[in-house]
């Protein structure tokens, strides 16, 4: 059954009280129920942009059944987070969240080409985040992404179980792409709509020898 609505939460004991001993680390994690190329892409974008509303350790996962111009769908996963001292995650540590991702993927995932994984500045010049793009087979269909996005969430869940280097506590979160979840989305949306008809356009006037090679 895939992920339920309700949060879930999974702890870790704790050795001692200590003054020196680093904060625990808490991590979210959200699966969109949508997998609509646009509004997706809008989530992804809100949470770049507003990274001063999140809290703690953040994993998003998306996926689109929309054929994009590669002719592929998609899962993304987006990260972004600090480590149990509070400081900006080296690149080192944003690779082990990467790896995390790619070890949770089932065996029979049908990747048609190599991941993208990008490491990006946070809007707010504080941190970095992660993303990660899977592109599958055209022909995966929704049951299957939504078991590898559950996959993954269970990888990450799984860790806050494994003690040291893992997460104290943990949950999972199905969210909507719309204003009621994430206010201001919609005009994310708009523009991003808007960009994807000037890229479809480009590519007809290119296809049908409108455009001029610069230079």
């Amino acid at each position: 059954m895939f992920l339920s609505r309700s949060l879930q939460f999974c702890k870790t004991g704790f050795r001692g009280l200590s003054t020196s001993h680093p904060k625990s680390i808490s991590l979210q994690v959200l699966v969109s129920q949508s997998n609509d190329l646009v509004a997706n892409v809008a989530l992804e974008e809100w949470m770049k942009r507003c990274s001063t509303h999140r809290t703690n350790n953040l994993l998003l996962l998306l996926s689109s059944n929309t054929i994009v111009h590669n002719n592929y769908k998609s899962i993304h996963a987006f990260f972004s987070g600090e480590d149990e001292r509070g400081k900006t995650l080296s690149t080192d540590q944003l690779a082990q969240q990467a790896n995390l991702v790619f070890s949770a993927l089932p065996k029979d995932t049908a990747l048609v080409e190599l991941p993208m994984v990008r490491v990006a500045a946070e809007e707010n010049g504080k941190g970095n985040n992660l993303l990660i793009s899977l592109p599958l087979d055209s022909h995966v269909d929704d049951d299957v992404l939504k078991t590898t996005l559950q996959c993954i969430a269970n990888s990450f869940v799984q860790k806050c179980r494994g003690g040291d280097g893992g997460y104290s506590l943990s949950r999972i979160s199905l969210v909507r792409p719309d204003g009621g979840w994430f206010p201001g989305i919609q005009e994310i949306q708009r523009d991003v709509q808007l960009s994807l008809k000037e890229i479809e356009a480009i590519k007809l006037d290119k296809a049908n020898g409108k455009l001029k090679p610069m230079g």
